[in-house]
């Protein structure tokens, strides 16, 4: 647990790690699999099996599970993918590789989430894909993105890297779209230090990306499709391997750890939520009623808005770090802001950016509303209260309470 004036670190250091990685080093278990062998299909299957989806395919990181994605589904230059407009760079990143056009959807000022209300307006004849995230755990509304996909015949990609396990009306994220994927990064739920995985029931799509990011006896062992049989030697050229060491330390917070560490933050967060709404400026993090579960709830961003209250946000801050206190402003953006995403800037393999025309306002408003908080796991009730009582000396010194 942290102490007072330690920063909230993720993960969670675990006693026997240590054992457990070097008893798969001294039993002279692999640390390069050229297959779909021992630790990688020990996990690729559980994790597959948990979401009840035919295809796992481990791979070195979230970005890559992306790329894998969009390769498996075989976008070409000139398509149109329909995306989030926040959200983590590297959930649209990849798509610049590709060649295709990216048209940001605007969020829901409360939740971060895409807007399915403003996506039919944005689908032309070249459109392929809509692609999504669930910001900070919160799933975006699967029920109404899936109706467009079927109307339209699209593909629906599903970045699930803020939300392990999280549930929309009991089912889990990465059960509705044509192909999910997950980070296995440091700061994420389940981490290898590095990693990533990619769950589809297509066949098509999960040959496409053993073949991109694998070699030698894995696309002998996983592709059956007789066009992409002389390609098993080979693949397409990349390798996009997780290591052995990623997989043995993802495995073993899935089977020991994973689901406990979702419930008690669940209680924890709820916790801090309360007194925040109950006692402060903040608002709750939005959650709709079709979310039964934030699973892993990656980031805790409580609410307010800050040019009503006549507060300066980063002011505020300043002053609880000047107290010692982990708060930031966001680090994520609005996604057409950043330069990468302009157009005839940063060219790459000469494709034509096509930079969405299509304004986010509320993607903007929402930005402008939240602040980082730590995602509290494991009942640090005292700290949290520190926390409150910090936040209401804040308001006392500078006359806030006025405002509530």
């Amino acid at each position: 647990m942290n102490t007072m004036n330690e920063k909230f670190i993720w993960p969670p250091h675990i006693d026997e790690m240590g054992d457990v990685v070097k008893k798969y080093i001294n039993e002279g278990n692999p640390l390069s699999i050229a297959d779909d062998s021992g630790v990688y299909k020990e996990l690729e299957t559980l994790f597959s099996k948990l979401h009840g989806r035919k295809y796992g395919l481990l791979v070195s990181s979230g970005t890559m599970a992306l790329y894998s994605a969009f390769f498996g589904i075989n976008l070409v230059p000139g398509d149109e993918v329909i995306c989030t407009s926040y959200s983590y760079h590297a959930t649209a990143t990849p798509l610049l590789h590709f060649g295709v056009k990216i048209v940001f959807c605007d969020v829901e000022e409360d939740t971060g989430n895409i807007d399915v209300l403003k996506i039919e307006e944005l689908i032309t004849s070249k459109t392929r894909v809509i692609l999504t995230n669930d910001q900070w755990g919160h799933p975006c509304d699967k029920e109404g993105v899936l109706e467009i996909c079927k109307k339209y015949d699209l593909k629906y990609v599903e970045d699930c890297s803020h939300a392990h396990f999280a549930e929309y009306n009991g089912k889990f994220v990465g059960t509705f779209g044509d192909v999910a994927c997950w980070s296995l990064q440091g700061n994420k739920l389940l981490s290898g230090g590095e990693g990533g995985i990619l769950l589809t029931d297509s066949q098509e799509i999960f040959e496409r990306a053993v073949l991109l990011g694998h070699n030698l006896k894995r696309p002998s062992n996983s592709v059956k499709t007789p066009e992409f049989k002389p390609l098993e030697r080979t693949g397409y050229g990349l390798k996009l391997r997780i290591h052995p060491l990623a997989a043995v330390m993802v495995l073993h917070q899935l089977e020991r750890y994973c689901f406990n560490w979702i419930n008690s933050r669940k209680v924890t967060l709820e916790y801090f939520e309360r007194r925040l709404e109950e006692e402060t400026f903040f608002k709750s993090m939005t959650k709709r009623t079709y979310v039964t579960s934030m699973g892993a709830w990656y980031g805790f961003k409580p609410r307010a808005d800050f040019e009503k209250l006549k507060i300066n946000k980063k002011h505020f801050v300043e002053w609880m770090n000047s107290k010692s206190y982990d708060v930031s402003l966001p680090k994520t953006g609005v996604l057409g802001d950043y330069q990468i995403f302009k157009n005839n800037q940063y060219i790459l393999y000469n494709f034509e950016k096509n930079e969405s025309e299509y304004p986010c306002p509320c993607a903007h408003r929402y930005h402008e509303q939240i602040i980082t908080f730590p995602t509290f796991t494991f009942h640090e009730y005292e700290i949290i209260d520190s926390y409150i009582s910090a936040i209401k000396d804040y308001m006392r010194e500078y006359g806030y309470e006025e405002n509530m």
